[in-house]
């Protein structure tokens, strides 16, 4: 509790340190040693938010989603680095739904030109950065579900004129719950220009090999984002996934020390899963931005009359969901951020409200 309040205490003082600097130098030296202190704050939430289609950790109308991150990043030569912590709520499936501090990055990387660069580590992997990149609302509304940051992970990125490329791989992977993944692959290809960009990316997981209900998953996503002129840009992203997941389980053995049982997960059965959006922004001004999103959603395991899953759940939305989100962003400062999102349709949450301040 102690180290908590520590960690706390100092990203608020930065905060005011940094001046809304987007980074605070804190050494350098004559042969090039660079640290850099950043980090953000954030608080708000999903407000009537409806658990029914899986998207947090209870069935309350408030999900709370305050944020707190601070890490360090440094070069020496062609040496790079960065450790940082996160102080985040666990409201996503599966979570505990309490305030967690983790390391969310911890990692060295090495730049063999300035566009080619080697990273090994505690990481997002490559496709992270890409996952949901034709979407302008703030809260990431159709989910393409990439595996994300991941220890024990090395990554290639690098750039050729407007080409941008990365590849990932890492060893045993786990989700957001600490679940079983297998080892994850993945990448992406990109064209980026002033007018357009356009990304593609895929993945593949291993799958756990009976340790839980999550097989093997082939993932494949695509954003393209066009500027028509200096205010208004136009975004599209999708993806399509096929995942095999376990039906059952089967006790094998008492864990020591206490009375649950370890399983090994059998009978996985292959979903189908995709979705897709189209969004946009318009900039009214340096502080005013307005944003919306039309989304769909099909997952397999929604569809009753799938014979493999659709014996055991009924979803009374059927075998996909729409819904709509309007959104306005206000950036008093450069550093700075509120925003809020209506949705209607059949949306998770009525509203989205949240003020994030960086450094």
């Amino acid at each position: 509790m102690k180290y908590t309040r520590l960690v706390l205490a100092i990203m608020a003082t930065t905060v005011f340190i940094s001046n809304q600097s987007h980074g605070l130098n804190i050494y350098e030296d004559q042969y090039g040693h660079k640290i850099d202190l950043y980090g953000e704050i954030g608080n708000g939430g999903h407000f009537n938010a409806d658990n029914k289609y899986g998207e947090f950790n209870s069935d309350e109308e408030f999900i709370d989603d305050s944020f707190a991150s601070l890490g360090i990043k440094g070069t020496y030569d062609k040496i790079y680095y960065k450790l940082e912590m996160d102080y985040l709520r666990e409201n996503w499936q599966g979570g505990s739904g309490d305030m967690v501090l983790e390391i969310d990055k911890g990692y060295f990387g090495y730049l063999f030109t300035s566009n080619h660069a080697l990273e090994m580590g505690l990481t997002d992997t490559a496709f992270d950065d890409y996952d949901s990149y034709g979407d302008f609302t703030f809260d990431t509304t159709v989910e393409t579900g990439e595996a994300s940051d991941q220890g024990s992970t090395i990554k290639y990125e690098g750039q050729w004129g407007y080409l941008k490329f990365g590849s990932s791989f890492s060893f045993k992977g786990k989700s957001e719950s600490g679940s079983e993944l297998g080892n994850v692959s993945n990448g992406y290809l990109g064209l980026f220009t002033d007018a357009l960009s356009i990304v593609a990316g895929l993945e593949t997981l291993q799958g756990s090999q009976g340790v839980s209900k999550q097989g093997k998953k082939n993932l494949a996503g695509l954003g393209l984002r066009l500027n028509m002129g200096n205010s208004f840009s136009i975004g599209l992203n999708g993806f399509y996934e096929e995942e095999y997941l376990a039906r059952s389980r089967t006790p094998i053995s008492k864990a020591s020390n206490n009375d649950e049982f370890t399983y090994i997960y059998n009978q996985y059965e292959k979903l189908e899963n995709k979705g897709w959006l189209v969004s946009s922004k318009y900039i009214f001004s340096e502080k005013w931005e307005l944003v919306m999103s039309h989304n769909y959603e099909e997952y397999g395991q929604w569809d009753e009359f799938n014979t493999q899953f659709g014996d055991l759940t009924k979803y009374t939305w059927g075998k996909e969901r729409v819904w709509q989100t309007l959104g306005i962003n206000f950036k008093p400062y450069p550093s700075v951020i509120i925003a809020a999102e209506g949705s209607v349709g059949e949306a998770d949450q009525s509203l989205y409200a949240y003020t994030r301040i960086y450094f």
